[in-house]
């Protein structure tokens, strides 16, 4: 497999993963409280450790699709 169907491969893993942790979030009582009242603070209560952990994955995921991408850009530009 050459480097670019790699980067592609990966990429399309973690967009994945990244969906389904986002399906998570959005079934979670949190955002369901946060939608109802979107400009209010929801004090935080120990259930929402857990979705403060799927919201750090899910940033840690976009993060590294980007590279990714930037990586397969530039791979890209060297080809054509």
């Amino acid at each position: 497999m050459n480097e670019l169907s790699k980067i592609t491969e990966q990429i399309k893993i973690l967009i994945s993963a990244r969906d389904i942790l986002r399906e998570r979030y959005t079934e979670s009582d949190f955002h369901k409280k946060k939608e109802i009242h979107p400009h209010s603070t929801i004090p935080p209560s120990p259930e929402d450790e857990e979705v403060y952990k799927l919201l750090n994955a899910i940033q840690q995921l976009d993060k590294w699709v980007k590279i990714l991408q930037s990586e397969q850009f530039e791979l890209l530009k060297k080809q054509g």
